[in-house]
């Protein structure tokens, strides 16, 4: 393979202690690695992330800290780390997301035909505590983004032609997909390369991401017209609401929480089979992750009707 140039990666990170060396290690073992340069992003980390990377950086002249001081969302710190780099080849990498020794092999050769490939995080954003709670086993489901902020691999013209927003908290990368096509620039998932997503956020932050996951796709769906999946899902249970509301009002409020329960725990099912390889004989002892996946859901769907009324916030602004 010929030599590459510089390649900068981007890592951003929130809270991230328990698994941000083993992040920068996989970088570090890449196969055919060559000069790069390694910049972490700390977006206002609690917890002792930004510490772990000093130490790093003392043995280690390729990575280099940027603090942020305070949160700001994903959107910032990309592009943070993005005006940080300087290397001819840009790669964003997620602090929870260690990359196969194989990733950047399976990458360089890809950029000939087109300006930016990634590969799949499993398990997938939104199975991830299930994943881990319960130990089920996770399909290889394919992400709705093109190339996705975890793992991404871009020639340099893509951010002298287009930028993350620094304004979004989350779903910057979809937004940098959308801008890239609309400027002509290929995208492309690299079949088969998968990339292991190892988050270990808490029940009750799990709950939060996902409502924010939730307003952050109803924004999206309002923005590109897209209709995607959970865009059906969220519909489905705006319906079931409504029916359940209509249901109570005329004074029967148990059938009327009955109903969006129902849509709910049948969503459930549907998601985790889905989303894991659950063989028929164990649905049984499913129950406990359909219960919590109901839960995780319910914040998703919550979450999409808050951006719903957020948007129309802003158009009568």
């Amino acid at each position: 393979m010929a030599a590459h140039p510089l390649i900068s990666f981007v890592v951003i990170a929130c809270n991230e202690a328990g698994g941000i060396a083993r992040t920068l290690a996989a970088i570090g073992a890449l196969d055919g690695l060559g000069e790069h340069e390694i910049i972490v992003v700390d977006d206002g980390s609690r917890d002792r992330t930004a510490e772990i990377v000093r130490g790093i950086a003392k043995d280690d002249p390729c990575v280099r800290l940027v603090e942020l001081g305070e949160n700001r969302g994903r959107g910032h710190a990309r592009a943070r780390g993005v005006a940080e780099a300087h290397g001819g080849l840009l790669a964003t990498v997620d602090g929870d997301t260690v990359l196969p020794t194989g990733w950047l092999a399976r990458l360089l050769p890809v950029l000939a035909d087109h300006h930016a490939a990634g590969g799949t995080p499993v398990p997938d954003g939104d199975a991830s505590y299930l994943h881990r709670r319960f130990g089920l086993r996770p399909r290889l489901v394919g992400a709705t983004t093109t190339v996705t902020g975890s793992n991404g691999l871009y020639r340099r013209e893509v951010f002298d032609l287009v930028g993350y927003d620094p304004a979004l908290r989350e779903g910057e990368d979809v937004a940098l997909n959308h801008a890239m096509r609309r400027r002509g620039l290929s995208v492309t998932t690299v079949p088969g390369l998968v990339v292991r997503h190892e988050e270990d956020k808490p029940f009750g932050a799990t709950l939060r991401w996902l409502f924010d996951s939730g307003r952050g796709a109803t924004r999206q769906l309002l923005t590109y017209r897209e209709v995607r999946g959970p865009d059906v899902a969220a519909a489905g249970f705006t319906a079931a609401v409504a029916a359940g509301v209509a249901v109570a009002a005329r004074g029967h409020w148990r059938a009327g929480v009955a109903v969006p329960a129902a849509f709910v725990t049948a969503a459930s099912v549907a998601h985790v089979h889905s989303r894991f390889e659950v063989p028929a004989a164990a649905w049984p002892r499913l129950a406990p992750a359909v219960a919590v996946d109901g839960a995780l859901l319910t914040a998703y769907f919550t979450g999409r009707l808050a951006g719903l009324t957020a948007w129309r916030r802003v158009r009568h602004r």
